[in-house]
C-alpha cells in the first residue's frame, strides 16, 4: 500500500524522478504513464496549468533538443524555476505516488568526520542533512532531497554537488584542506571533526616560501615563489577563493576560523625582484630573469649563481626554503647532523662535551647555532654551504643550554624529544639511565608496587593510575591525573596517600576549592579510615591541625592569605585538586602555592588547560620546576610558535614532553571497567550570607512548629511543617527568592562542574525544583557562552527541545524542572546528570536519571547530587541512611501531601 497515494482518476500529477544525469520532472496521469498532450484543460487546477505552460515554454525555447527523443526529460537543474511553481501544487509525488512535501526554513548540512575504520591514519567524512538524514539527494544549488520531503538551504555558494564528492576516505594529513575547501563553497556548514570545537580565529602567519623547482641542461635555475598558510599553500587557496582558512589548534582542540590576506605573495615576488634587480647590476647583464604568470622566476646561469651564492641562504632566515637537495651545482647541500659526544649528571640535567657532525665534520653546538642566527648556513672544510633545516636548529636551540663554558647541558625532561639528533653509539651509561626512566613509563601496568590497605576494589584502570603516580613519586617527580569527570581520581589519589603514609610520620597538604573541602574529608573516612584527616580552613583555623594530622585538608584561598606561616611547613606530599585554580602564574594563589615545601607534588584536574598553553606553564612550574625553564623561554620555544603560529612540529614536540607526566582517561576508553550508572553526592558548605539567611528561618520555623505542638498537637501542625521544609528547601537552592544580595553556593559548584563536563565533550542534563533556579543557572550558562536549552512545565513543544538536545552537537546543556523532566522524555545523549535540589522521594529522582539511563543509551551515565552541607538537605540524607522509609512518612508517592513526621523527625531535621 502506496503513503499518501492519490486515486483520482483524470487527474495529473508532476512526478520527481532521478536517473543518470539528475532529477527530472515529468508529467503522469493516474497510473503513470506519461502526458504527452500539455495543453491547458478546464478540469485541471490553477496551478496545474501554470506548471504545464511552463514546460511547453521551455520546449518551444529549446531549438536544439528533440523532445520526442530520449532526451526529452526537463531536468531540473536545468529549469530550477519549476520548483517555485511546484511548491504550490498539491500533486507533486514521487515515483510511488508518494506526496512530496516541503521544509523551507531550519535546514542545516554538517560534515561530520571521524577516523576511518578500514584505514589507519585516513579519514571518513559523512554528510548529514538536519542532524539525522544521512541519505539525501541534490536536486539543485538551493535544494536537497530525501523521503519524499524537499529542503531548501539557505546561504549555500556555488558548487553544492561538491557535497556529493566527500564520500571517500582521505589521509590526516588532507584534514585543513578538506574543511576549508568545504567551508569555501558552503558557508555556515557545520563541521563536526572528533572533538574539535570550531571557532574563530585570528589572521593566520603566513609562511613564505621559495621553492627550487629545477636547474635546467644550460643551468638557468625556476625558482617558484609561494606563501603557506598551515598545512594550505598558495595555489589551493587561491585556486578555489578562500576568504577563510580553517586551521587545526591541536594542542587545544580547535578548528579556527581565519581571515586571509592572500595579498602578502605580490609583496614577496616585489621583494626577490629588488634583490634580483641589485645583483643583476652588479654582474653587468640585462635580462637575465622573467616571470610568468604561475609566479615563476627563471634565471639566467650568471645571475642565479650570484642569487645562490650571496642572497638565497641569508633570505633562508626570512623564507622557506624546500628544494635545496637540487643546488648541488652552486656548492650548496642540505644536511642533516648528528649530535656525538658524551653526558654525565649534574643535578637536573645531563652535561658533556657535545658536537655537532656535519658530512664527517664535528663543531661546536653553540657555534653552529651562532653562525646560523648569523648567515643561516655553514661553510665545510670543502667550500660547500651546508644548509640545516630550520626546525632541527630550532629543536637544537630549545634542548641545548649553555653552561657558561665549553659544555652543553641537556635537561632530563628533553630526553623523550632527542631520539632523532643523537647518535646511538654515543649513548653513554649516564644517558641510558636517565633513559631508563622513559622506558619505564611504557611498564605502569607490571610496575611492583603492592596496594595499600584501602576500602575498596579499584578497578582496572585505577589501578594502573595509583601505579603510576607512585612511580613517578618513587622517581621524585610531580604528574598530573586529568582523568574525565567521574573517573575517581579522589581514589586513586586517596591509593596513593595510604601508601605513603604506611610509613609513620609522613604529613599530606591536600589544596582544593572551598566546595570540595567536605567531599574530601568524607572519601578518606570512607576509604581510608586509618588516616587521620583534618581540615585546615576558616574563620578559626589552628596550626595544631597541622601537627596533629596524617593528611591536612585546605583551600587555595587559605594557602594565599597563610603563607606566610605555611612556607616554613615542610610536607612530604602536596596534593592540588581542581589544579586549574593556579593557570594563571602570575596570580597571588599561584605565586603562594609555588613557595610551599613538598618533597612529592600531584595535580587533579580534569582540564588541566582551559584556555591557553600558559596554563600548562604554571602547572608544571608546581609539578616539576626545571622542566621548561622561565615562562620567557616557554613561550619563546612552545607558546608561541605553536599560539601564534601553529607549528605543528613544535606541538608534537610539546607531547612528547609532557607525555609521561599527564595522565588522561576518558570515559569512553574505559568504558568496559565501568557499571553502567555512577552516583555521586556533592556536599557543599555554604557562603556566609546563606548562612545566615538559613540559620534565621531556620531558627524561627523550629520555635513557631513546637509552639504549635503545644497549642494544637502534631496532627494539626502538619501544614505548618510542610511549609517550613518547602522554604528552607528553597533556601538552599534559590536564596534570592528571599534576598536579592544572596547566592547559592551550589550555584558556583554546578557552573565549574558542568564546564568541566562541557569541556571533555559530555552531554549535561540539570534537574532542579524550582523555576528561579532554572532562571538563575541558565544565566550563568549565557555569562559563559555554553549553549543550553530550558524547559518548564509550562513549555508546550517538549519533543522539538528534545530532539534538538539528542541531535544538534551544539547544545550541550538541557536545564529543566524535575517532574518535568521525570517523565516520557528520551534525553540519551547526555551522559552526566545533576540533581541540583533533590526531590525527597527517590522514585521520582530516579524517574528523572532514567532519561539518560534508558534503552538507547550507550555510555556509562554519571549522576551526581548536590547537598548543602549542615542543612535540611544533608539531614534527610543521614535519616535515609537510618530510616530506610523515610521519604514513605514524609511524602506521598505523588508529592503533594504530607505524611506523619514524629517530634523526634522534627527535632533532628529542624534543630542545631
Amino acid at each position: 500500500m502506496r503513503k499518501n497515494s492519490v486515486t483520482l482518476e483524470n487527474r495529473i500529477y508532476f512526478m520527481l524522478k532521478i536517473d543518470e544525469k539528475g532529477p527530472y520532472i515529468t508529467a503522469v496521469d493516474s497510473q503513470g504513464a506519461v502526458v504527452t498532450e500539455l495543453d491547458n484543460r478546464e478540469e485541471y487546477d490553477l496551478s496545474s496549468n501554470k506548471i504545464l505552460e511552463f514546460i511547453r515554454e521551455i520546449k518551444n525555447d529549446s531549438f536544439f533538443i528533440d523532445w520526442e527523443s530520449d532526451l526529452k526529460e526537463l531536468y531540473v537543474e536545468e529549469n530550477p524555476e519549476i520548483l517555485d511553481l511546484l511548491q504550490e501544487n498539491n500533486y507533486f509525488v514521487d515515483e510511488n505516488f508518494n506526496f512530496i512535501s516541503w521544509k523551507l526554513e531550519g535546514n542545516v548540512i554538517g560534515l561530520v568526520i571521524n577516523e576511518s575504520e578500514n584505514k589507519e591514519g585516513y579519514l571518513t567524512p559523512e554528510l548529514i542533512l538536519n542532524h539525522e538524514i544521512k541519505n539525501f539527494k541534490v536536486i539543485t544549488e538551493e535544494f536537497l532531497y530525501s523521503d519524499c520531503v524537499l529542503y531548501k538551504i539557505e546561504n549555500f555558494a556555488d558548487g553544492i554537488h561538491f557535497l556529493n564528492d566527500i564520500t571517500r576516505d582521505f589521509p590526516e594529513s588532507e584534514i585543513e584542506k578538506i574543511i576549508t575547501l568545504a567551508n569555501c563553497y558552503f558557508k555556515d556548514l557545520e563541521i563536526e571533526y572528533l572533538d574539535y570545537n570550531l571557532e574563530p580565529g585570528e589572521v593566520k602567519k603566513i609562511v613564505p616560501q621559495l621553492i627550487i623547482e629545477k636547474i635546467s641542461q644550460d643551468n638557468s635555475l625556476y625558482l617558484k615563489i609561494s606563501i603557506m598558510i598551515s598545512t594550505m599553500d598558495y595555489e589551493f587557496l587561491k585556486g578555489h577563493r578562500a576568504e577563510e582558512a580553517l586551521v587545526l589548534n591541536k594542542s587545544e582542540k580547535k578548528i579556527n576560523i581565519c581571515p586571509l590576506n592572500l595579498d602578502l605573495l605580490k609583496e614577496v615576488v616585489d621583494d626577490i625582484v629588488k634583490v634580483l634587480s641589485k645583483h643583476q647590476r652588479s654582474v653587468k647583464i640585462k635580462g637575465g630573469y622573467y616571470i610568468d604568470e604561475d609566479n615563476y622566476i627563471i634565471l639566467q646561469e650568471k645571475l642565479a649563481r650570484e642569487f645562490i651564492t650571496k642572497e638565497l641562504l641569508q633570505l633562508a632566515s626570512k623564507y622557506k626554503v624546500v628544494g635545496t637537495d637540487k643546488l648541488r651545482k652552486y656548492n650548496i647541500k642540505a644536511v642533516k647532523p648528528k649530535v656525538v659526544g658524551t653526558f654525565k649528571h649534574s643535578i637536573d640535567f645531563l652535561e658533556g662535551d657535545v658536537q655537532l657532525e656535519i658530512e664527517g665534520e664535528k663543531f661546536s653546538i653553540l657555534d653552529v647555532l651562532n653562525s646560523f642566527k648569523k648567515d643561516s648556513y655553514i661553510v665545510l672544510s670543502d667550500g660547500t654551504n651546508a644548509l640545516i633545516n630550520r626546525k632541527y636548529i630550532e629543536k637544537l636551540e630549545r634542548v641545548f643550554k649553555n653552561n657558561n663554558d665549553e659544555n652543553v647541558k641537556i635537561s632530563f625532561f628533553d630526553l623523550p624529544i632527542i631520539d632523532d639528533l643523537i647518535e646511538d653509539k654515543i649513548f653513554s651509561d649516564e644517558l641510558n639511565k636517565s633513559k631508563e626512566f622513559f622506558l619505564g613509563i611504557n611498564g605502569i601496568k607490571d610496575y611492583p608496587t603492592p596496594m595499600p590497605s584501602i576500602k575498596a576494589t579499584l578497578r582496572e584502570y585505577q589501578e594502573y593510575g595509583y601505579k603510576w603516580l607512585k612511580y613517578l613519586m618513587d622517581n621524585k617527580l610531580g604528574g598530573c591525573l586529568a582523568d574525565d569527570m567521574g573517573l575517581g581520581k579522589t581514589l586513586q589519589a586517596i591509593t596513593l596517600i595510604a601508601k605513603l603514609h604506611e610509613n609513620v610520620g609522613k604529613k599530606t597538604l591536600v589544596i582544593m576549592p572551598k566546595s570540595l573541602i567536605y567531599n574530601w574529608e568524607s572519601e578518606i573516612h570512607r576509604f581510608s579510615p586509618q588516616l587521620k584527616c583534618g581540615i585546615y580552613y576558616g574563620n578559626f583555623r589552628n596550626l595544631d591541625v597541622l601537627k596533629e594530622n596524617d593528611v591536612v585538608l585546605t583551600t587555595y584561598g587559605t594557602i594565599r592569605n597563610d603563607i606566610e606561616t605555611l612556607r616554613g611547613e615542610n610536607f612530604d606530599l602536596i596534593i592540588l585538586d581542581e589544579s586549574q585554580n593556579i593557570k594563571n602564574v602570575n596570580a597571588q594563589t599561584t605565586k603562594a602555592v609555588m613557595l610551599l615545601n613538598g618533597k612529592y607534588r600531584l595535580a587533579l584536574s580534569g582540564t588541566p588547560i582551559e584556555n591557553n598553553l600558559g596554563e600548562l606553564y604554571s602547572l608544571f612550574r608546581f609539578l616539576n620546576p626545571a622542566m621548561f625553564g622561565t615562562l620567557e623561554e616557554f613561550n619563546n620555544y612552545y607558546g608561541n610558535p605553536i599560539q601564534r603560529d601553529n607549528d605543528q612540529e613544535a606541538i608534537e614536540e610539546l607531547k612528547r614532553k609532557i607525555y609521561p607526566f599527564i595522565l588522561r582517561r576518558v570515559k569512553k576508553e574505559v568504558l568496559k571497567d565501568l557499571p553502567e550508572k555512577i552516583e555521586k553526592t556533592l556536599f557543599i558548605e555554604m557562603n556566609n550570607e546563606q548562612r545566615k539567611l538559613y540559620e534565621e528561618r531556620r531558627s524561627y520555623y523550629y520555635k513557631m512548629i513546637h509552639s504549635q505542638i503545644k497549642e494544637q498537637g502534631i496532627g494539626k501542625t502538619q501544614f505548618f511543617i510542610l511549609q517550613a521544609l518547602n522554604e528552607l528547601r528553597q533556601i538552599t537552592s534559590c536564596p534570592e527568592v528571599k534576598n536579592s544580595l544572596v547566592n547559592s553556593s551550589k550555584r558556583e559548584v554546578l557552573i565549574n562542574n558542568i564546564k568541566d563536563a562541557v569541556e571533555n565533550d559530555h552531554k549535561v542534563l540539570v534537574f532542579t525544583n524550582y523555576i528561579t533556579s532554572i532562571e538563575n543557572i541558565c544565566k550563568d550558562l549565557d555569562d559563559y557562552g555554553i549553549k543550553y536549552l530550558s524547559m518548564t512545565g509550562a513549555t508546550k513543544d517538549r519533543q522539538g527541545l528534545v530532539n534538538k538536545f539528542q541531535k544538534d552537537k551544539k547544545y550541550k546543556v538541557f536545564v529543566m524542572t524535575l517532574k518535568t523532566g521525570g517523565v516520557g522524555l528520551n534525553l540519551t545523549a547526555a551522559d552526566t546528570i545533576f540533581i541540583y535540589d533533590p526531590w525527597w522521594n527517590k522514585t521520582v529522582e530516579n524517574q528523572a536519571v532514567d532519561r539518560a539511563y534508558r534503552l538507547g543509551q550507550d555510555r556509562t551515565v554519571f549522576s551526581y547530587k548536590l547537598i548543602l552541607k549542615d542543612t535540611i538537605e544533608e539531614k534527610i540524607l543521614k535519616l535515609q541512611e537510618s530510616k530506610s522509609q523515610l521519604l514513605d512518612n514524609l511524602i506521598a508517592d505523588e508529592g503533594a501531601s504530607i505524611k506523619t513526621l514524629t517530634e523526634k523527625d522534627i527535632e533532628f531535621i529542624l534543630g542545631d
